[in-house]
């Protein structure tokens, strides 16, 4: 006798639930802890931004790539992120504390 299809689509759930339990933290063990931005093109003045994976701890990888950064390395301004692209998808003060509510040391940190 077989499952009813409900029971069927239950399982299937759970096991697609269960391998992305299992595999989503093997990613994140392979992903370096912090990311050294390519400097702004505006000017060298600050030193280059420093991204810290694990302080974004709660977003998943795609969340980020590669539609919002791509693996290549790549250099942005302000402006682009005041536009909404790169960093600014998601520090816009709504989704996350805008760029303008931060000081400068919390992205351009010179570890």
């Amino acid at each position: 006798m077989s499952a009813a299809p409900s029971q069927r689509t239950g399982w299937w759930r759970a096991g697609l639930v269960l391998l992305l339990l299992l595999t989503t933290p093997i990613f994140a063990v392979n992903s370096p802890q912090d990311v050294r931005l390519p400097p702004l093109k505006e000017r060298a003045a600050p030193a280059p931004a420093l991204f810290s994976h694990w302080g974004h701890g709660s977003m998943h990888c795609y969340s980020c790539h590669p539609g919002t950064f791509p693996q290549a390395p790549l250099g942005f301004t302000h402006q682009d992120m005041r536009e909404g692209r790169y960093c600014g998808r998601c520090h816009d003060g709504r989704a996350a504390r805008a760029q303008t509510s931060m000081n400068c040391e919390a992205c351009h940190a010179r570890r």
